[in-house]
């Protein structure tokens, strides 16, 4: 009993033996085309799509290599972005000093938070504000 349970547990969950992974004509598919509306270079918003012919030209460590598909590789440095949620007694010249070592900055932190903050000498604990690089 407990050899035929290991069994059907073994044979439900192995993705070889399943019937979605195999299918009824899995041996018969063709290979994936590429496809058409992706160029060779096209740019996009910071991203660079590229057939695997056009990476054997690169140094290995530059580029994913796939046989035959499209690889997207980053050409724009991502931008992240800092936040602070002010805490009970914190004014915007503590902020300061604690992200830029001077609390002379605190100007830059309220014009990047203008929707966020109605009064300066008022800061509401709990409000999420944006730290500007």
């Amino acid at each position: 009993m407990v050899l035929v349970t290991v069994a059907m547990v073994w044979l439900s969950t192995g993705p070889s033996l399943s019937p979605k992974a195999a299918g009824p004509d899995s041996r018969s598919n063709p290979p994936p085309q590429e496809d058409p509306a992706l160029s060779n270079n096209l740019s996009t918003k910071g991203l660079t799509v590229q057939s695997a012919e056009d990476n054997q030209s690169r140094p290995p460590d530059s580029t994913i290599y796939s046989a035959g598909h499209p690889t997207v590789e980053q050409t724009e440095k991502i931008k992240t972005q800092k936040f602070h949620i002010i805490r009970k007694g914190e004014t915007l010249s503590d902020i300061s000093h604690k992200y830029y070592g001077s609390a002379n900055k605190w100007r830059m932190i309220l014009d990047a938070n203008r929707d966020e903050i109605e009064d300066v000498s008022k800061l509401k604990p709990g409000t999420k504000i944006i730290i500007p690089e």
